[in-house]
């Protein structure tokens, strides 16, 4: 099966008679580079990529534009790169990317090292940055809110609500407690909802299929990326977000949401279950209500259009764990290959990913 990938990966083959499109290679990352999984792409076509630490504590760069076929650190080296500076100085481990309707960079850093105890203050926060480097705004994810079993996963930025816009953020969890953060730019509130309500919490009986093999979601012995509410997507004036360890889709409107004065046990009642979707990782959204899905188990890329109808974009070998997401303007769909399944913590130890890192991308 591992030669098969390889000569897919090399060939750019689809799979199927789904589409007669291919996915085009956009970038292939090679070690000493790290493994990205965030992506951003502004109104004006440039490309960035985020390189967490939560799963791998690497030196290398956190934050970087592809251009010319290579990663430049962005916005420069002093942020992107380890420090022994206060955590709020540099970006520690920057997850979930996405850019607001002005066309700025935002992102989401979970603060998480992996083989550190904890996510210090200062480390957890939300980043804007205009597309030529300036910082629009740094706001710290702090306790009480903050707890130190936080994943905080991914992010969409709302212009709408809120003096200089709110934040909403999916917390998958480290441990079993699985929330949305709310946080609003202006002022720096932050508040956390629905914590395990059932539209973030993990699906108890979970199985899924990673590159063709069964496997169970078991709390004490996880062996397939798991949590609670991890994709995001922003549509009009309401919020979607998925489970990774679930198959439901559900959302919220966003007036309510935003509003900090609404009781938790109203928000609770207004979730929406938007009905089951594939098993997936990210998601992203476009302008005309679209919701694009990164189905694993099908090897595939999906769209559900407004209506609420599912349509299988292409299948290829290739997206054994098609990760960050997004659609540009012009009609492109950018999809990063983590291989993020294939990590030690979930095959007995053994690393199994194999470079290059691919970031593809797909015509819609």
């Amino acid at each position: 099966m591992k030669y098969i990938i390889k000569a897919f990966v090399i060939a750019g083959l689809v799979t199927g008679n789904v589409s007669a499109q291919q996915l085009e290679v956009v970038a292939r990352i090679m070690p000493p580079e790290p493994d990205m999984s965030g992506i951003a792409v502004t109104p004006d076509g440039r490309v960035f990529f985020g390189f967490p630490r939560h799963a791998d504590n690497h030196r290398g760069c956190a934050l970087a534009e592809w251009k010319n076929g290579k990663l430049i650190p962005f916005p420069n080296r002093d942020m992107t790169y380890p420090s022994n500076r206060p955590y709020h100085e540099w970006l520690v481990s920057p997850h979930g990317m996405t850019t607001d309707s002005k066309g700025n960079i935002w992102l989401i850093d979970d603060g998480k090292r992996a083989g550190t105890d904890g996510i210090p203050e200062g480390a957890a926060k939300v980043v804007g940055f205009t597309s030529d480097g300036n910082v629009l705004a740094s706001v710290p994810v702090k306790s009480p809110v903050l707890r130190q079993d936080m994943h905080l996963n991914d992010l969409r930025i709302d212009l709408k609500h809120g003096e200089k816009g709110m934040a909403y953020i999916t917390n998958s969890s480290f441990g079993t407690t699985p929330s949305l953060i709310v946080v609003d730019i202006a002022t720096g509130q932050a508040r956390e909802v629905l914590a395990n309500h059932y539209s973030t919490a993990i699906q108890e009986g979970y199985v899924a299929f990673l590159e063709g093999e069964a496997r169970a979601y078991h709390k004490d012995d996880v062996i397939l990326p798991s949590g609670g509410a991890n994709g995001i997507a922003l549509v009009g004036r309401r919020l979607y977000w998925t489970p990774i360890t679930g198959r439901g889709l559900y959302s919220i409107s966003t007036d309510s949401l935003s509003n900090f004065n609404i009781p938790e046990s109203d928000l609770e009642r207004v979730v929406r279950y938007e009905g089951d979707r594939p098993a997936c990782d990210g998601l992203a959204e476009d302008a005309d209500g679209n919701i694009y899905f990164s189905a694993y188990e099908q090897m595939a890329l999906v769209k559900r259009d407004p209506d609420g109808n599912f349509h299988t974009l292409i299948q290829s070998l290739l997206l054994g764990w098609p990760d960050g997401m997004f659609v540009t303007s012009d009609g492109w769909l950018y999809v990063t290959l983590g291989q993020w399944n294939r990590l030690p913590g979930f095959n007995g130890g053994q690393d199994l990913r194999k470079p290059p890192y691919y970031v593809v991308r797909l015509k819609l």
